[in-house]
């Protein structure tokens, strides 16, 4: 479990998948997140089982961000590639917790361990032009614009 200040990430668990059924059907997320589809929970329960597998193994992980034992959001690395030591960000905060720094909080913790546990040497993630919440996120921890909807953090 990584912490920082008020929030915890976590490792899935299957108790979370009333949380992640909702977060990942919540039609108003799939533009930012490319779902195109529902997902069932039996496809969410096999995800979650498998969920645990080594990061160099599966090129992905997702973190369950919690406060108080609450599940408030997600934040993964997918596009994990352990030659060029970078990979992919993304973080969905549900609705009735944004705007509160846990987002940046998560953010943060994430960094700390990609740079000191992983050895990773650069994050990536996409944001559209009009995402403002996000691209002031992911600005106020030092992610730069390389290219239209494109923003990297080298360590």
């Amino acid at each position: 479990m990584l912490k920082e200040k008020e929030i915890a990430l976590r490792t899935l668990e299957s108790t979370d998948l009333d949380f992640l059924f909702g977060l990942e059907n919540d039609r108003t997320l799939w533009e930012v997140s490319g779902t195109t589809t529902p997902f069932s929970e039996s496809q969410l329960a096999n995800y979650i089982q498998h969920a645990k597998e080594d990061i160099a193994i599966s090129g992905q992980f997702r973190f369950v961000i919690d406060l108080d034992g609450v599940a408030i959001g997600c934040i993964d690395l997918y596009e994990f590639n352990f030659e060029k030591q970078n990979a992919g960000v993304g973080i969905v905060i549900l609705k009735e917790y944004r705007r509160k720094g846990f987002a940046k909080q998560a953010l943060n913790a994430l960094i700390n361990h990609a740079w000191n546990e992983l050895r990773l040497k650069q994050l990536h993630t996409g944001i559209f032009s009009d995402n403002k919440a996000s691209l002031a996120l992911f600005k106020s921890v030092g992610f730069q614009k390389v290219r239209k909807n494109n923003y990297v953090l080298n360590r």
